[in-house]
């Protein structure tokens, strides 16, 4: 979760630099060639045991690109400096709420106060309350809302199929399959090959949001979704907010405020809880 926080103050850096579609094949390539190299050091197979496996990582893919899109676009078209939290907020949230529908999974009482301290920690976050209601519900907003369903679909896509293979062979397929679709939508593109022209400090950027916030970050979370399961590995993104604000602070110079620190405190006390 602090690698997935620190990657949003950094990514702002590059987001205008190129297309996202650009961005996002590059980011997903290069994520699939690292992962590569893991699975011969870890002596993982490539090849997956069943059709079912690779139906379930090709879902996997699909769902994950969705995802990307759909996060991109509510920063384009709702709140822009609301995206990490809203998206944040929502997805524990609407995975419980799924996996309480599809695996007739029940929420205790203390899940669901630590439900309510994460939703009231992200919107102390966000400062809600100088956010007017037509702000709120404007059209762009609801592309956080689908990226939230979506990201609680992979979550348990990636928890059904831990049951039969590695999540980093998961990982492998699902950046695999992303990295397809992406470069349909940008190999026409002419700011394709642009990206070499850019500076170290562009790839150093990319190497983080690839290696460290990808690779690393969101494997660690579909292993964690195995074997927590996806609502408790969840639960931990409402984290996510506070790191990402800390960073923003470390990296960018902004000041915190103190709805911050609160919301961030009520964030934690939420993950305790859960």
């Amino acid at each position: 979760m602090i690698s997935w926080g620190i990657s949003w103050p950094i990514a702002k850096m590059i987001s205008n630099s190129v297309p996202i579609h650009v961005l996002v094949f590059w980011r997903f390539l290069i994520t699939f060639a690292s992962v590569i190299p893991l699975m011969l050091l870890l002596k993982i197979p490539f090849l997956l045991k069943s059709g079912r496996d690779y139906f379930d990582v090709i879902i996997g893919g699909i769902i994950y690109t969705l995802y990307n899109q759909f996060f991109f676009l509510g920063l384009s078209n709702g709140l822009p400096g609301a995206g990490g939290v809203l998206v944040t907020t929502l997805n524990p949230i609407v995975t419980f709420f799924i996996v309480a529908i599809l695996l007739k999974r029940g929420v205790n009482k203390r899940q669901s106060l630590g439900l309510f301290f994460g939703l009231l920690g992200g919107m102390t976050i966000l400062k809600v309350w100088e956010i007017s209601i037509d702000n709120l519900i404007q059209s762009g907003n609801l592309f956080f809302l689908l990226g939230s369903i979506t990201w609680a679909v992979l979550s348990l896509n990636s928890q059904r199929s831990g049951k039969s293979m590695s999540p980093i062979a998961y990982s492998l397929y699902v950046y695999a399959v992303g990295t397809i679709i992406e470069f349909m939508f940008c190999f026409q593109d002419p700011t394709l090959l642009t990206v070499f022209s850019f500076g170290a400090e562009f790839w150093l950027i990319v190497f983080y949001l690839s290696i460290i916030s990808t690779t690393f970050g969101t494997t660690v979370y579909f292993y964690a979704a195995r074997n927590l399961g996806s609502d408790i590995a969840s639960s931990f993104i409402f984290t996510v907010p506070l790191s990402s604000y800390l960073s923003i602070y470390l990296i960018l110079g902004e000041k915190i405020q103190a709805n911050v620190l609160i919301g961030g405190a009520l964030s934690i006390i939420d993950v305790y809880l859960i």
